[in-house]
């Protein structure tokens, strides 16, 4: 795969995105002045806005929209339009206003998101750390039994700094949570208030040309609140204790969420039951609704699960157009797909709490086949415990 190669050095990503956002100007720019078409070319200047949200500085956006009103502003004066028609100069006047909302919403996504990457990475530490440290004490447990009654005192301490070090993760993890879900409510809200704007743009616009921008605007900020909604599920992650889960019961609820229509959901897993997170469920929603969405000549969806040596392995499989083998090694990467592409990422990180696997080995043209790998001590089967 070909790589954009942006600089070695931050400083010189920036110079390198700064001159294309400059050179879309100066085109843009030309092209309103030879040819005159209003909010058709207007809109071509959403991408430098945002393509702002690549620069390094913080208030990057807001230089940008000044920048492309100026540009707005002079492409006016030098083609005459505003002499020419007396609805030009309102029209640039009003795709300015909607500049400077859309900056200011990408200002909040930048700064929100820069601050949640960074809070969710701390949090990954500090989980890190606890489970290193629980082990450590395992080791110890075991290799002291012996001499239990000689080294309890020191084995008391270990335990107690432990439960400190567990306090002190769980007022953090409060307070993390906190602080993400304020941010996202502040942002749901801007976007929401976005979006009422975007209505009564709509209505002011009447039947105009500007009404395909407005429907471009308002998919965008429908797209801002799935990526919200995406961060509450990453959120949630490793937030609960894992636990075991029956899986048919939990297929059995993520397909009476979605409309299967005509497409059979066939169950053969008996009563297998892992150790996962207690978001496991999202993994078998996004599995079956991902197959719905693309597996377009699709029929039936099977679960099903087979011994692999000492590990489990669940299969979920349909008759859909399955995967190209160029995209197998990607479907599971952040922003990969047709839609958001977070499903499949969103099911990876989910089973990775606990040491699961997945993998899609299903053939093009057949339907694709997903394979959850579960090892030995995260699954049980009827009354039989894998320990």
């Amino acid at each position: 795969m070909l790589s954009l190669d942006l600089g070695k050095s931050p400083k010189e990503r920036d110079q390198f995105i700064l001159v294309s956002i400059l050179c879309m100007c100066a085109g843009i720019l030309s092209a309103d002045i030879l040819i005159p078409l209003g909010f058709v070319i207007w809109v071509l200047y959403l991408v430098p806005l945002l393509m702002s949200v690549w620069l390094s500085h913080r208030y990057a956006p807001f230089f940008v929209a000044w920048l492309l009103a100026i540009t707005i502003l002079l492409g006016g004066m030098i083609s005459g339009s505003a002499h020419a028609s007396p609805d030009d100069l309102p029209n640039r006047a009003i795709f300015i206003l909607m500049l400077a909302v859309i900056s200011l919403l990408v200002w909040e996504i930048k700064t929100n998101y820069s601050l949640l990457e960074t809070e969710i990475a701390e949090r990954r530490a500090a989980q890190d750390g606890l489970e290193i440290l629980a082990r450590t004490l395992e080791d110890k447990v075991a290799l002291r039994t012996c001499e239990l009654s000689d080294l309890n005192d020191k084995l008391i301490l270990d335990i107690a700094e432990r439960r400190k070090v567990e306090a002190a993760l769980a007022l953090a993890h409060q307070k993390l949570t906190l602080l993400a879900q304020i941010t996202r409510h502040d942002i749901s809200n801007r976007v929401f208030a976005l979006l009422i704007e975007l209505d009564l743009a709509k209505e002011i616009a009447g039947k105009g040309p500007v009404q395909p921008a407005l429907a471009s605007i308002g998919k965008t900020a429908l797209t801002i609140q799935d990526q919200i909604a995406f961060a509450k599920d990453y959120q949630d992650i490793g937030a609960q204790i894992p636990g075991w889960h029956r899986v048919d019961a939990v297929i059995r609820s993520a397909g009476d969420q979605l409309n299967t229509g005509s497409v059979t959901l066939t169950i053969d897993l008996d009563r297998v039951e892992i150790f996962a997170d207690p978001l496991i469920g999202k993994v078998f929603y996004n599995l079956i609704d991902n197959a719905l969405r693309h597996g377009d000549t699709i029929t039936r969806i099977a679960f099903s699960r087979h011994m692999s040596g000492p590990d489990l392995v669940i299969v979920c499989e349909d008759n859909g157009i399955g995967i190209s083998i160029s995209d197998k090694q990607h479907i599971f990467t952040k922003g990969f797909g047709k839609d958001s592409g977070l499903g499949l990422f969103l099911i990876r990180e989910i089973l990775s709490i606990t040491g699961i696997s997945i993998t899609e080995t299903g053939s093009p043209g057949k339907g694709a086949r997903f394979e959850i790998t579960v090892h030995p001590g995260d699954f049980r089967t009827g009354e039989t415990t894998a320990l």
